[in-house]
């Protein structure tokens, strides 16, 4: 499944989230941590962002929060391909 997760920090926390991401990125797409599918996009001028993600298991995404915890605020997101929903859609739709 594919998640954004959304992510807000305090400014004065700038150091130690960049050391957590650093520590971070290798363990993307390890059997542990969900799979990053896009680069992390910050908000211009903003301490927060998102990421894409491809998660096999429910429990990825907590290792990955534990992970930042608690120097950030995550919001895993769910999302699906429209043509996915459109097809879902029409085809409960009709029953």
């Amino acid at each position: 499944m594919k998640y954004a997760c959304f992510f807000e920090y305090d400014q004065k926390d700038t150091d130690e989230v960049i050391n957590r991401f650093k520590k971070m990125v290798p363990l993307r797409g390890t059997p542990d941590y969900p799979k990053a599918i896009s680069p992390t996009y910050g908000y211009g001028g903003q301490s927060s962002g998102f990421t894409l993600y491809e998660v096999d298991n429910p429990q990825q995404i907590i290792n990955h929060s534990v992970h930042y915890i608690p120097l950030m605020k995550l919001n895993w997101v769910p999302v699906v391909e429209a043509t996915d929903f459109v097809a879902t859609y029409e085809k409960n739709k009709s029953k």
